[in-house]
């Protein structure tokens, strides 16, 4: 059976972000799955507000529709905040998947409680938002912003640093069972924290590519 091609959709303008993210995303090794990665054109540098997700939809609709017609098999948007998921779900045929998407249909599978670990205060929103999308509200403990912003999200020492002391917190203060990653840019650091918090701890990379690889199977049954 010949590899699955998945797009992967960055739903930002090229930058530093997009680079260190796409290099996280290589190296998830996922056999008999071929990602390949693209950004926008035109939209913000990154996603924090809905202001910022509405700013990235026309654009991304554009490279969703593309990817349909370059023979893709499934596309991910490359966001914890799924913008334009329920745009680009009606636009194409083939799967489309969210990060953020993938996340909650993971935990809600596990049926422990979670906490999602977000980036600022000004995104706690649309993360309560898609949680109660998706029907793990009841499930979800608490959303813990970091105090960083998605361009610091690069700084890989600190990062670790501030998801490694949210983390500790969160298990004492919240009994939470469960981290979601609440950022592609944090992509990479969820086996690294399951180990140094003993929890399990969920990456939205690959919680995108698992959700994407089953519908695509689903739908050719």
């Amino acid at each position: 059976m010949p590899a699955l091609k998945i797009l992967v959709v960055d739903p930002i303008v090229k930058s530093e972000i997009t680079e260190c993210i796409d290099t996280k995303w290589l190296r998830i090794k996922s056999e008999g799955v071929t990602l390949n990665f693209t950004c926008l054109r035109k939209g913000p540098s990154f996603i924090e507000t809905e202001e910022h997700e509405k700013l990235a939809v026309p654009d991304l609709l554009r490279v969703v529709k593309n990817g349909e017609k370059q023979g893709y098999n499934a596309i991910i948007i490359n966001c914890f905040g799924n913008p334009g998921l329920e745009e680009a779900k009606k636009l194409v045929k083939i799967p489309v998947v969210g990060a953020g998407e993938a996340s909650f249909l993971k935990a809600k599978t596990l049926k422990k409680r979670f906490v999602v670990i977000t980036t600022v205060n000004e995104a706690v929103v649309r993360v309560r938002r898609n949680a109660k999308k998706h029907g793990t509200e009841q499930l979800l403990a608490s959303i813990r912003p970091l105090g960083m912003h998605v361009p610091e999200l690069v700084q890989k020492q600190r990062l670790r640093i501030a998801l490694l002391n949210e983390g500790k917190r969160t298990l004492k203060e919240d009994r939470a069972e469960i981290i979601v990653l609440g950022c592609t840019a944090m992509a990479g650091n969820a086996e690294w924290l399951s180990r140094k918090l003993g929890v399990p701890v969920i990456d939205p990379t690959k919680a995108a590519v698992e959700v994407a690889r089953e519908q695509v199977k689903s739908k050719s049954r």
